[in-house]
């Protein structure tokens, strides 16, 4: 950076440090305060405050313009592989998600298959102590005890590339938004569920003022002071 502009953002940060010190003690009780804070507002601090945005316009300008055109040609590169990347790893999940749950079925078709032969095993254990001269409650116990077969895991239907993982991410789909309100209304789920759309409501709020009608809705008037320098 040349050592004007050096010497300018020396100087202007120490005229302006001034100006900070003199903000601070800023208290407005009478007409002369008043003045003398809105002269200090429109003649010190905006004038300070332009020169020194204009002070790094000069080099932010031309570094941004130089961001956005490094931008621009990784863009170009990079939207396309990251396209890629997402439809490949959509296929990748949908692949996953399909051997799961094949996976799946012939687990719980093992286990059907292992609960059907400890019942035929404890039938055969039943008729043969039934005709060993068990009573009935005994035979009956025999066949009412609980199942305790456990079908061993079933292997996965593929194998999974190294380098490739999958995790869990559970997420939430809001589909009746009406209903999750009333959740709340009954105090079922917490408030903090939803978020009101403040821009919406700033809206009608500049649009009807004081009148808006909104349940659960308080419109208020936040002024903004502005003001141009002299």
């Amino acid at each position: 950076m040349p050592d004007t502009l050096t010497i300018s953002e020396q100087e202007i940060k120490q005229e302006a440090l001034t100006v900070v010190e003199q903000a601070k003690v800023v208290k407005i009780t009478d007409q002369a305060t008043y003045d003398q804070a809105c002269s200090l507002l429109l003649d010190q601090i905006k004038p300070f405050r332009k020169r020194w945005l204009e002070y790094w316009a000069a080099v932010k300008n031309p570094a941004y313009e130089a961001y956005q055109a490094i931008q621009k040609k990784f863009s170009e590169g990079d939207k396309p592989l990251e396209a890629a990347e997402k439809q490949v790893k959509t296929e990748i999940s949908r692949w996953n998600e399909e051997q799961e749950k094949i996976r799946q079925e012939k687990q719980r078709q093992s286990e059907e298959a292992a609960r059907l032969a400890e019942e035929e095993e404890r039938l055969r254990i039943a008729t043969m102590a039934e005709e060993a001269g068990a009573t009935e409650e005994e035979v009956n116990s025999i066949v009412d005890s609980p199942i305790t077969a456990v079908a061993p895991p079933v292997a996965p239907t593929y194998q999974k590339a190294s380098g490739i993982s999958t995790r869990e991410n559970y997420k939430a789909r809001v589909t009746d938004m009406k209903k999750l309100c009333q959740a709340i209304a009954k105090g079922i789920v917490p408030v903090t569920y939803v978020l009101p759309n403040q821009s919406a409501l700033d809206a009608r709020a500049k649009a009807d003022k004081l009148t808006m009608n909104v349940p659960g809705v308080q419109p208020y008037n936040d002024p903004v002071v502005s003001g141009r320098s002299r």
